[in-house]
C-alpha cells in the first residue's frame, strides 16, 4: 500500500508538473496541486482491496481482473471528470489511463509479491 502511494503521488506530480491533467477541487490547495486525499487515503485502500482478491486468484483470473479494474478506473475517471475533480489536458486520451491502470496494478503486484516471498 505504501509503494501505491509513492508510485500514485509521484505520478500525480509529474502529469500534474507536465499540464497533462489537474485536480480543480482537492484538499489544501494552496499547499498541493495534487489531490493529497486519493493518493494517501484512497489509493492505498483501493490497493489493500486488491491484493485482497488477487492473492485467490489463478494467474489467468489475476490478468483479467487487472483489465477490468483497469477499465472501472478509465469510467471512474470519467465520472470524476463530471463532478470536477479531475481534468485531463485536451490531447489526453482515455486509452493511454487504461494502458497505465493496467501498468500500475501490475507493477504493485509484482511489488507485492517480490515483498511477500521476502526477496
Amino acid at each position: 500500500m505504501i509503494a501505491a502511494s509513492l508510485i500514485g503521488t509521484y505520478l500525480d506530480l509529474f502529469f500534474v508538473g507536465n499540464g497533462i491533467y489537474f485536480f480543480p477541487n482537492r484538499p489544501f490547495p494552496t499547499i498541493f496541486n495534487i489531490n493529497v486525499a486519493f493518493t494517501l487515503l484512497g489509493l492505498p485502500v483501493i490497493t489493500l482491496v486488491t491484493l485482497y482478491f488477487l492473492s485467490s486468484m489463478s494467474k489467468m483470473e489475476r490478468r483479467t481482473f487487472i483489465v477490468f479494474l483497469s477499465l472501472i478506473f478509465c469510467f471512474a475517471e470519467n465520472i470524476s471528470e463530471n463532478f470536477g475533480w479531475f481534468k485531463h489536458s485536451e490531447s489526453w486520451e482515455h486509452f493511454y489511463s487504461f494502458i497505465g491502470y493496467i501498468i500500475f496494478f501490475s507493477v504493485i503486484w509484482r511489488i507485492y509479491n517480490m515483498f511477500k516471498s521476502g526477496q
